[in-house]
Protein backbone atom coordinates (compact mmCIF):
# COMPACT_ATOMS: atom_id res chain seq x y z
CA UNK A 1 0.00 0.00 0.00
CA UNK A 2 1.25 3.38 -1.12
CA UNK A 3 1.91 5.60 1.26
CA UNK A 4 1.38 9.75 -0.12
CA UNK A 5 3.88 12.19 1.60
CA UNK A 6 3.53 13.49 5.06
CA UNK A 7 1.05 16.92 5.25
CA UNK A 8 3.98 18.44 7.21
CA UNK A 9 6.51 17.73 4.63
CA UNK A 10 4.19 19.04 2.20
CA UNK A 11 3.71 22.39 3.49
CA UNK A 12 7.38 22.70 4.10
CA UNK A 13 7.67 22.45 0.53
CA UNK A 14 5.02 24.43 -0.48
CA UNK A 15 6.69 27.50 1.60
CA UNK A 16 9.94 26.97 -0.12
CA UNK A 17 8.82 27.16 -4.16
CA UNK A 18 6.42 30.09 -2.93
CA UNK A 19 9.41 31.73 -1.60
CA UNK A 20 11.68 31.00 -4.37
CA UNK A 21 9.71 31.89 -7.51
CA UNK A 22 9.59 35.11 -8.55
CA UNK A 23 6.85 36.77 -10.94
CA UNK A 24 8.00 37.78 -14.72
CA UNK A 25 8.82 41.42 -14.55
CA UNK A 26 7.87 42.56 -17.43
CA UNK A 27 9.56 44.62 -20.74
CA UNK A 28 13.35 44.85 -20.01
CA UNK A 29 13.68 48.85 -19.98
CA UNK A 30 16.81 50.65 -19.21
CA UNK A 31 17.37 50.91 -15.16
CA UNK A 32 17.59 54.97 -15.32
CA UNK A 33 13.87 54.57 -16.41
CA UNK A 34 11.76 52.46 -14.54
CA UNK A 35 12.18 50.51 -11.53
CA UNK A 36 11.79 47.01 -11.02
CA UNK A 37 9.34 45.75 -8.36
CA UNK A 38 8.67 42.18 -7.56
CA UNK A 39 5.72 41.07 -5.02
CA UNK A 40 6.29 37.83 -4.44
CA UNK A 41 3.35 35.72 -2.68
CA UNK A 42 3.38 35.78 0.83
CA UNK A 43 5.66 33.15 2.47
CA UNK A 44 4.26 30.47 4.58
CA UNK A 45 6.19 30.53 8.13
CA UNK A 46 7.91 27.70 9.32
CA UNK A 47 6.84 29.07 12.52
CA UNK A 48 5.18 31.28 14.65
CA UNK A 49 7.85 32.23 16.65
CA UNK A 50 9.90 33.37 13.65
CA UNK A 51 8.46 36.27 11.27
CA UNK A 52 9.37 37.81 8.45
CA UNK A 53 10.30 36.68 5.06
CA UNK A 54 12.01 33.36 3.42
CA UNK A 55 14.04 34.44 -0.17
CA UNK A 56 15.94 31.92 -1.57
CA UNK A 57 16.25 29.46 1.58
CA UNK A 58 16.83 32.77 3.85
CA UNK A 59 15.33 34.17 6.76
CA UNK A 60 14.92 37.81 6.48
CA UNK A 61 13.82 40.26 9.82
CA UNK A 62 10.87 42.98 8.85
CA UNK A 63 12.21 46.05 7.16
CA UNK A 64 15.74 44.08 6.62
CA UNK A 65 17.15 44.28 2.81
CA UNK A 66 19.02 42.46 0.54
CA UNK A 67 20.27 42.18 -2.88
CA UNK A 68 19.62 40.04 -5.23
CA UNK A 69 19.89 39.52 -9.18
CA UNK A 70 17.27 38.31 -11.67
CA UNK A 71 17.58 38.43 -15.09
CA UNK A 72 21.11 39.72 -14.82
CA UNK A 73 19.65 42.98 -12.89
CA UNK A 74 20.76 43.97 -9.83
CA UNK A 75 17.46 44.41 -7.49
CA UNK A 76 17.04 45.63 -3.32
CA UNK A 77 14.41 43.49 -1.63
CA UNK A 78 12.69 44.99 1.49
CA UNK A 79 10.57 42.17 3.97
CA UNK A 80 7.81 43.96 5.08
CA UNK A 81 6.20 40.71 6.36
CA UNK A 82 2.65 38.92 6.91
CA UNK A 83 0.36 39.01 3.81
CA UNK A 84 3.13 41.62 1.99
CA UNK A 85 5.92 39.37 2.16
CA UNK A 86 8.94 41.62 -0.07
CA UNK A 87 9.14 43.60 -2.52
CA UNK A 88 11.96 44.38 -4.94
CA UNK A 89 13.16 47.18 -6.84
CA UNK A 90 16.16 48.08 -9.35
CA UNK A 91 19.49 48.81 -7.62
CA UNK A 92 19.95 52.67 -8.43
CA UNK A 93 22.56 53.18 -10.57
CA UNK A 94 26.06 55.27 -8.75
CA UNK A 95 26.20 58.68 -10.29
CA UNK A 96 29.57 58.83 -11.91
CA UNK A 97 31.70 61.63 -11.33
CA UNK A 98 35.31 63.18 -12.47
CA UNK A 99 38.09 63.75 -9.61
CA UNK A 100 40.72 65.93 -11.26
CA UNK A 101 43.91 65.99 -9.66
CA UNK A 102 45.07 69.60 -10.20
CA UNK A 103 42.25 70.95 -8.54
CA UNK A 104 42.22 68.00 -6.19
CA UNK A 105 38.15 68.31 -6.31
CA UNK A 106 35.49 66.28 -7.61
CA UNK A 107 32.82 67.12 -10.34
CA UNK A 108 29.58 65.72 -11.00
CA UNK A 109 28.98 65.28 -15.42
CA UNK A 110 28.25 68.33 -16.89
CA UNK A 111 29.97 70.08 -14.23
CA UNK A 112 32.64 73.19 -15.43
CA UNK A 113 35.53 74.74 -13.63
CA UNK A 114 38.61 76.61 -13.95
CA UNK A 115 41.89 74.64 -13.79
CA UNK A 116 45.08 76.29 -13.12
CA UNK A 117 47.74 74.51 -15.12
CA UNK A 118 51.14 75.93 -17.09
CA UNK A 119 50.79 79.49 -15.46
CA UNK A 120 47.31 79.87 -17.46
CA UNK A 121 43.59 79.13 -16.67
CA UNK A 122 42.14 76.77 -18.67
CA UNK A 123 38.07 76.37 -18.81
CA UNK A 124 37.35 72.50 -17.72
CA UNK A 125 33.97 70.28 -17.92
CA UNK A 126 33.16 66.70 -16.56
CA UNK A 127 32.79 64.36 -19.10
CA UNK A 128 32.60 61.03 -17.65
CA UNK A 129 31.99 58.62 -20.41
CA UNK A 130 32.22 55.83 -18.35
CA UNK A 131 36.08 56.92 -17.06
CA UNK A 132 35.28 59.79 -15.46
CA UNK A 133 37.08 61.73 -18.55
CA UNK A 134 37.34 65.44 -18.52
CA UNK A 135 37.71 68.20 -21.32
CA UNK A 136 39.55 71.28 -20.70
CA UNK A 137 40.32 74.21 -23.23
CA UNK A 138 42.16 77.68 -23.01
CA UNK A 139 40.46 78.97 -26.71
CA UNK A 140 37.76 80.60 -24.74
CA UNK A 141 40.48 82.95 -22.99
CA UNK A 142 43.47 85.47 -23.70
CA UNK A 143 46.40 84.82 -21.65
CA UNK A 144 48.83 88.02 -20.94
CA UNK A 145 51.94 87.29 -18.73
CA UNK A 146 50.81 86.15 -15.80
CA UNK A 147 46.78 87.50 -16.52
CA UNK A 148 44.18 85.45 -17.40
CA UNK A 149 41.36 86.84 -19.37
CA UNK A 150 37.85 85.71 -20.61
CA UNK A 151 36.23 86.88 -23.80
CA UNK A 152 34.92 90.16 -22.96
CA UNK A 153 37.51 91.23 -20.50
CA UNK A 154 39.47 94.71 -20.72
CA UNK A 155 43.04 95.55 -19.57
CA UNK A 156 45.49 98.30 -20.09
CA UNK A 157 49.01 97.52 -21.39
CA UNK A 158 52.04 100.10 -22.19
CA UNK A 159 52.61 100.21 -26.24
CA UNK A 160 55.97 98.10 -26.77
CA UNK A 161 57.59 101.75 -27.58
CA UNK A 162 56.12 102.57 -24.09
CA UNK A 163 55.06 106.08 -25.25
CA UNK A 164 51.37 105.72 -24.50
CA UNK A 165 49.07 103.18 -23.23
CA UNK A 166 46.80 100.31 -24.97
CA UNK A 167 43.40 99.36 -24.04
CA UNK A 168 42.64 95.81 -24.74
CA UNK A 169 39.49 93.17 -25.27
CA UNK A 170 39.77 89.76 -25.30
CA UNK A 171 38.31 87.92 -27.86
CA UNK A 172 38.43 84.67 -28.10
CA UNK A 173 37.76 83.72 -31.48
CA UNK A 174 38.55 79.77 -30.32
CA UNK A 175 42.75 81.15 -30.54
CA UNK A 176 43.03 83.26 -27.82
CA UNK A 177 42.74 86.59 -29.49
CA UNK A 178 42.65 89.90 -28.55
CA UNK A 179 42.83 93.68 -30.24
CA UNK A 180 44.41 96.59 -28.61
CA UNK A 181 43.76 100.23 -29.27
CA UNK A 182 45.30 103.23 -28.00
CA UNK A 183 44.00 104.97 -25.24
CA UNK A 184 42.81 108.72 -25.46
CA UNK A 185 46.15 110.47 -24.19
CA UNK A 186 45.56 113.30 -21.81
CA UNK A 187 47.98 116.21 -20.19
CA UNK A 188 47.71 117.26 -16.30
CA UNK A 189 47.97 121.03 -15.16
CA UNK A 190 49.16 120.12 -11.74
CA UNK A 191 49.31 124.11 -10.92
CA UNK A 192 45.24 123.56 -11.67
CA UNK A 193 44.54 120.47 -11.07
CA UNK A 194 42.89 119.76 -14.37
CA UNK A 195 43.46 117.71 -17.51
CA UNK A 196 43.01 117.70 -20.56
CA UNK A 197 42.78 115.38 -24.00
CA UNK A 198 45.24 116.03 -26.92
CA UNK A 199 44.70 119.01 -28.91
CA UNK A 200 42.64 120.89 -26.38
CA UNK A 201 43.92 124.38 -25.50
CA UNK A 202 43.28 126.11 -22.60
CA UNK A 203 44.51 130.12 -20.20
CA UNK A 204 46.51 129.71 -17.58
CA UNK A 205 48.08 132.50 -15.19
CA UNK A 206 51.77 132.74 -16.02
CA UNK A 207 54.25 134.76 -13.92
CA UNK A 208 51.02 136.54 -11.42
CA UNK A 209 49.04 138.80 -13.83
CA UNK A 210 50.15 137.89 -17.79
CA UNK A 211 48.39 134.89 -19.43
CA UNK A 212 49.40 132.04 -21.91
CA UNK A 213 47.64 129.66 -24.13
CA UNK A 214 48.09 126.18 -23.51
CA UNK A 215 48.01 123.38 -25.85
CA UNK A 216 47.77 119.38 -24.64
CA UNK A 217 50.08 117.44 -27.33
CA UNK A 218 50.57 114.66 -25.41
CA UNK A 219 53.55 113.04 -27.84
CA UNK A 220 53.16 109.60 -25.39
CA UNK A 221 54.20 111.91 -22.44
CA UNK A 222 51.49 114.00 -21.46
CA UNK A 223 53.74 117.32 -22.78
CA UNK A 224 52.11 120.43 -22.69
CA UNK A 225 53.21 123.73 -24.98
CA UNK A 226 52.22 127.34 -23.63
CA UNK A 227 52.31 130.72 -25.64
CA UNK A 228 51.46 134.64 -25.19
CA UNK A 229 51.97 135.21 -29.09
CA UNK A 230 48.36 135.32 -29.19
CA UNK A 231 48.21 137.85 -26.31
CA UNK A 232 48.53 141.23 -25.26
CA UNK A 233 50.37 141.38 -21.80
CA UNK A 234 50.35 145.30 -21.54
CA UNK A 235 52.87 146.07 -19.05
CA UNK A 236 51.41 149.39 -17.95
CA UNK A 237 47.86 148.31 -17.50
CA UNK A 238 49.30 144.65 -16.07
CA UNK A 239 46.65 143.31 -17.90
CA UNK A 240 46.41 140.57 -20.28
CA UNK A 241 44.31 140.85 -23.81
CA UNK A 242 42.98 138.21 -25.62
CA UNK A 243 43.62 139.27 -29.67
CA UNK A 244 40.34 142.31 -30.53
CA UNK A 245 40.23 143.14 -27.06
CA UNK A 246 40.57 146.88 -26.61
CA UNK A 247 41.21 149.17 -23.79
CA UNK A 248 42.46 152.98 -22.87
CA UNK A 249 45.42 154.07 -20.97
CA UNK A 250 47.55 157.73 -21.01
CA UNK A 251 50.88 157.71 -21.95
CA UNK A 252 53.97 159.37 -20.14
CA UNK A 253 52.47 163.16 -21.58
CA UNK A 254 49.34 162.11 -20.45
CA UNK A 255 47.70 161.81 -24.07
CA UNK A 256 44.71 159.45 -23.85
CA UNK A 257 46.11 156.20 -25.70
CA UNK A 258 42.91 153.71 -27.60
CA UNK A 259 44.48 150.44 -27.91
CA UNK A 260 43.46 146.95 -29.40
CA UNK A 261 44.93 143.70 -29.21
CA UNK A 262 46.24 142.48 -32.48
CA UNK A 263 48.15 139.56 -31.90
CA UNK A 264 50.19 138.95 -35.49
CA UNK A 265 51.96 136.00 -33.77
CA UNK A 266 53.96 138.41 -32.15
CA UNK A 267 51.79 139.44 -28.97
CA UNK A 268 51.25 143.31 -30.98
CA UNK A 269 48.75 145.54 -30.32
CA UNK A 270 47.96 149.27 -31.45
CA UNK A 271 47.07 152.28 -29.67
CA UNK A 272 45.86 155.54 -31.23
CA UNK A 273 46.56 158.88 -29.34
CA UNK A 274 43.90 161.32 -29.36
CA UNK A 275 45.46 165.02 -28.92
CA UNK A 276 43.74 168.57 -28.40
CA UNK A 277 45.15 171.25 -30.26
CA UNK A 278 44.46 174.83 -30.73
CA UNK A 279 44.48 176.74 -34.42
CA UNK A 280 44.33 179.74 -35.82
CA UNK A 281 43.02 179.15 -39.35
CA UNK A 282 40.96 181.48 -40.55
CA UNK A 283 37.31 180.37 -40.37
CA UNK A 284 38.05 177.94 -37.02
CA UNK A 285 38.36 179.10 -33.88
CA UNK A 286 37.71 176.18 -31.98
CA UNK A 287 40.40 173.23 -31.18
CA UNK A 288 40.67 169.85 -33.60
CA UNK A 289 41.20 166.38 -32.24
CA UNK A 290 44.88 165.75 -33.58
CA UNK A 291 44.38 161.16 -34.06
CA UNK A 292 47.97 159.47 -34.30
CA UNK A 293 48.59 155.67 -34.71
CA UNK A 294 51.32 153.85 -33.00
CA UNK A 295 51.64 150.62 -32.98
CA UNK A 296 53.59 148.58 -30.28
CA UNK A 297 55.30 145.51 -29.88
CA UNK A 298 56.36 144.30 -26.26
CA UNK A 299 59.46 143.82 -25.11
CA UNK A 300 60.22 139.67 -25.39
CA UNK A 301 58.96 138.17 -22.01
CA UNK A 302 60.43 134.51 -21.36
CA UNK A 303 57.99 132.27 -22.52
CA UNK A 304 56.67 129.34 -20.44
CA UNK A 305 59.26 125.88 -21.12
CA UNK A 306 56.99 123.01 -21.89
CA UNK A 307 56.12 120.62 -19.06
CA UNK A 308 58.90 118.30 -18.56
CA UNK A 309 61.55 120.87 -20.53
CA UNK A 310 64.26 122.78 -19.91
CA UNK A 311 64.91 126.48 -21.54
CA UNK A 312 68.46 127.96 -21.25
CA UNK A 313 69.70 131.63 -21.18
CA UNK A 314 69.53 131.30 -24.95
CA UNK A 315 66.14 130.47 -25.62
CA UNK A 316 67.03 126.95 -26.36
CA UNK A 317 64.34 124.19 -25.16
CA UNK A 318 65.89 120.62 -24.36
CA UNK A 319 64.04 117.54 -23.36
CA UNK A 320 64.60 116.05 -20.00
CA UNK A 321 67.61 113.92 -20.20
CA UNK A 322 69.39 116.04 -22.78
CA UNK A 323 73.16 117.39 -22.26
CA UNK A 324 74.82 120.79 -23.37
CA UNK A 325 77.44 122.66 -22.59
CA UNK A 326 77.83 125.67 -20.71
CA UNK A 327 80.32 128.63 -19.99
CA UNK A 328 80.55 129.95 -16.72
CA UNK A 329 83.64 132.42 -16.54
CA UNK A 330 86.68 130.65 -17.41
CA UNK A 331 84.51 127.10 -16.82
CA UNK A 332 83.49 124.41 -19.14
CA UNK A 333 80.17 123.00 -17.54
CA UNK A 334 78.13 120.11 -18.81
CA UNK A 335 74.26 120.56 -18.05
CA UNK A 336 71.70 117.95 -18.01
CA UNK A 337 68.03 118.41 -18.16
CA UNK A 338 66.59 117.12 -15.33
CA UNK A 339 62.49 118.03 -15.90
CA UNK A 340 62.37 120.00 -12.45
CA UNK A 341 65.84 121.91 -13.05
CA UNK A 342 69.10 121.68 -14.75
CA UNK A 343 72.43 120.18 -13.13
CA UNK A 344 75.45 121.46 -14.13
CA UNK A 345 78.82 119.82 -13.37
CA UNK A 346 82.10 120.95 -14.27
CA UNK A 347 83.58 118.84 -17.02
CA UNK A 348 87.26 118.09 -18.28
CA UNK A 349 89.22 118.24 -21.85
CA UNK A 350 88.23 114.38 -22.32
CA UNK A 351 84.40 114.88 -21.21
CA UNK A 352 84.44 117.41 -23.80
CA UNK A 353 85.91 115.43 -26.78
CA UNK A 354 83.49 113.08 -26.25
CA UNK A 355 80.33 114.81 -25.25
CA UNK A 356 81.42 116.91 -29.24
CA UNK A 357 81.34 113.46 -30.25
CA UNK A 358 78.12 112.28 -29.54
CA UNK A 359 76.83 115.60 -30.53
CA UNK A 360 78.34 114.97 -34.11
CA UNK A 361 76.28 111.83 -33.87
CA UNK A 362 73.05 112.79 -32.61
CA UNK A 363 71.21 116.14 -34.07
CA UNK A 364 68.65 117.54 -31.19
CA UNK A 365 66.07 119.28 -32.08
CA UNK A 366 65.99 122.51 -30.16
CA UNK A 367 63.12 124.84 -29.83
CA UNK A 368 63.47 128.77 -29.82
CA UNK A 369 60.77 131.20 -28.16
CA UNK A 370 60.56 134.60 -29.65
Amino acid sequence: MLRGPRPGLLLLLAALCLGTAVPPVGSSKSKRQTQQIVQPQSPVAVSQSKPGCYDNGKHYQINQQWERTYLGNALVCTCYGGSRGFNCESKPEREETCFDKYTGNTYRVGDTYERPKDSMIWDCTCIGAGRGRISCTIANRCHEGDQSYKIGDTWRRPHESGGYMLECVCLGNGKGEWTCKPIAEKCFDHAAGTSYVVGETWEKPYQGWMMVDCTCLGEGSGRITCTSRNRCNDQDTRTSYRIGDTWSKKDNRGNLLQCICTGNGRGEWKCERHASLQTTATGSGGPFTDIRTAIYQPQPHPQPAPYGHCVTDSGVVYSVGMQWLKTQGNKQMLCTCLGNGVSCQETGTLQILAFSFCMALYSFTTVKQY
